[in-house]
C-alpha cells in the first residue's frame, strides 16, 4: 500500500475538546497532500512529533511539541511498527525545504529509517505553497 505523509503543523485550531487531525493542524500542506493522497488512492498519515504516525481522522486535543532530538530513535522505532502493521510498501513523503524550516529535517529522519527497517520504498518530495515540486 502507498502512503502519502507529512509532519504535523505548529499552526493548530485552538479550539477545545477533540478535533480530526486534519481539522486540528491548520496548514495548506497537510490538506494539500490529503487532497493528493485522496486523489492517487493512496493512505494518509501526519508524523506527530507527539502521537507518531497517526490517520487523518485521529481526534487530537490541543498540544504543542515539537519532535526533539532525543525522540528521533524512540519515535522510529513506533512509526517502523505502525508501517508494518498497516501494510505500507510505498512512502512518498512531503516536506518544505529544508533551509525554510531545520526541525523537519528530524520527522524526514525518522520515517526515512523507519521504512528502511522494512525495506519500504521512500521519496521525498518537495512541497511549496502551491503545490508538489517533485521528487528529490
Amino acid at each position: 500500500m502507498k502512503l502519502f505523509a507529512t509532519y504535523c503543523s505548529a499552526n493548530k485550531d485552538p479550539a477545545s475538546g477533540t478535533l480530526p487531525a486534519v481539522e486540528r493542524y491548520t496548514s495548506d500542506r497537510i490538506n494539500g497532500v490529503y487532497a493528493n493522497a485522496k486523489s492517487a488512492d493512496a493512505r494518509f498519515a501526519i508524523l506527530s512529533g507527539q502521537f507518531g504516525l497517526i490517520g487523518p481522522d485521529t481526534a487530537l486535543e490541543y498540544y504543542d511539541h515539537l519532535l526533539q532530538p532525543d525522540e528521533i530513535e524512540p519515535m522510529t522505532a513506533q512509526v517502523a511498527a505502525t508501517l508494518k502493521e498497516w501494510g505500507v510498501t510505498q512512502v512518498h513523503w512531503f516536506s518544505v525545504a529544508f533551509e525554510m524550516d531545520p526541525n523537519v529535517r528530524r520527522y524526514k529522519s525518522v520515517v526515512e529509517a523507519a521504512a528502511s527497517v522494512h525495506s519500504i520504498s521512500f521519496e521525498l518530495e518537495i512541497w511549496e505553497p502551491t503545490g508538489m515540486l517533485g521528487l528529490v
